[in-house]
């Protein structure tokens, strides 16, 4: 018996490595793709290291086929081989998503409902170039137009622009009780982004805008220690994505990390602010996809009532309620398990159990404040997600977050939370 099982070995090693060698000496001799209706063969092949004339590997055509659907645009992706006796052709079957989609979402907390609607593209012109045009209700009007570039042609490089009117009624906690301010923000924006590899990028970015902040209330003077006016913004982004995806399965590592620095061109006052994104996704067994989220942050720690790091439902914590406190440091951590409970051909739900937690540096505080309890929140619950898997990341998100002081809120959206 033991002498069976080492022959049996012995040829499945034997045939291994006949395979291997045959494969070594296998010339590719056409690349080629099928079932592309609007996508630029000539764009996907940027993505594909398998050229003509190179020996067959078939890890990297793996690696190729994964690189064609972590772009976003293509539903399904399958490697076709003709095997000859020294050469093989490679074509990938492809199958497009449904790129161009209208954009409609709502959400509420207990104070606040907000809307909007407008349209997305992620192939506008079959190039993965993406275009993003809505109109926002969030107590205020608001407009976000936004271009961006895959890449330039052939090159390594790609551009983002961006025209922003954002108005939103912020709140803020003062010893006379709760203030209302309208905010309001005009922005301009442009980027170059350079591909340093497949998953690696980095963005260079500059823009000009003009911030104005109005008191609701007549008698608040808080508005007079907040710097307005015009200002420049100068923004630097390292991107690293290791994520692989399957239909709406992840898998891998994100990470991201922000430097902007603004500079006001009516008062000599910059202001700087680092920023950290870091993500991990696991899909283990048939249903279940584990998400996980870090976000830290620390800006120049001026007592300013209108500090960068926000806490709210929307944001980082699900069920905290709208803007509900603010902060020069900020560290948040996102965990939810998601479960799949159909999966058919268009349609998938998914079950989603969650925690989320956050503490925040107060304004001119210190970095102490990050220990304390009360700038500390706390929020799980349960979720619910309706997929349309013929669209990337398009899915109804209803979240309902729970802490320990019996704070409750409900949260709506588009799309994964993170």
């Amino acid at each position: 018996m033991g002498g069976r099982f080492i022959a049996i070995i012995f040829q499945v090693i034997l045939a291994l490595g006949m395979f291997t060698e045959l494969s070594a000496q296998q010339l590719v001799t056409s690349v080629e793709f099928a079932g592309l209706t609007k996508t630029s063969e000539t764009f996907l092949r940027q993505y594909v290291a398998t050229k003509v004339g190179q020996h067959y590997d078939s890890i990297q055509v793996t690696n190729d086929r994964q690189r064609l659907l972590n772009l976003g645009i293509l539903v399904e992706v399958e490697v076709r081989l003709a095997i000859g006796e020294s050469n093989i052709e490679v074509n990938f079957e492809c199958r497009e998503m449904i790129n161009t989609l209208p954009v409609f979402a709502l959400g509420k907390t207990e104070d606040t409902f907000w809307w909007k609607a407008g349209l997305q593209s992620l192939n506008l012109t079959g190039r993965g170039d993406k275009l993003f045009a809505y109109y926002q209700y969030y107590d205020r009007h608001s407009f976000y137009l936004n271009y961006a570039t895959d890449r330039i042609g052939n090159s390594r490089w790609g551009t983002t622009v961006s025209l922003i009117k954002w108005a939103t009624v912020e709140p803020l906690n003062s010893e006379n009780g709760v203030l209302s301010y309208n905010y309001s923000n005009y922005t301009a924006y442009a980027s170059v982004v350079r591909f340093l590899t497949f998953r690696e990028t980095l963005d260079f970015g500059l823009g000009f805008f003009n911030e104005l902040f109005e008191a609701q209330q007549q008698q608040s003077n808080e508005i007079h220690e907040i710097v307005q006016g015009n200002k420049l913004l100068s923004k630097l982004i390292f991107r690293s994505n290791h994520l692989n995806f399957r239909t709406f399965y992840i898998d891998g590592i994100y990470s991201q990390l922000n430097f902007e620095f603004i500079h006001s061109l009516d008062e000599i006052q910059n202001f700087i602010t680092v920023f950290s994104d870091f993500r991990y996704f696991k899909h283990f067994g048939r249903r279940f996809n584990w998400a996980n989220r870090l976000r830290t942050g620390i800006a120049t720690n001026d007592e300013n009532p209108f500090a960068p790091f926000v806490l709210d439902s929307y944001l980082n914590i699900r069920g905290v309620g709208n803007r509900v406190d603010r902060g020069t440091g900020s560290v948040v951590i996102n965990t939810e398990l998601r479960y799949t409970l159909f999966d058919k051909r268009v349609l998938a739900a998914q079950g989603v159990g969650f925690f989320d937690f956050g503490s925040w540096r107060k304004p001119g505080g210190s970095f102490k404040d990050f220990t304390n309890s009360e700038n500390m929140r706390a929020f799980s619950g349960l979720g619910f997600r309706l997929i349309y898997k013929q669209a990337f990341d398009t899915m109804l998100r209803i979240d309902y977050g729970y802490d320990y002081s019996k704070n409750a809120g409900l949260v709506i959206g588009i799309g994964q939370y993170f």
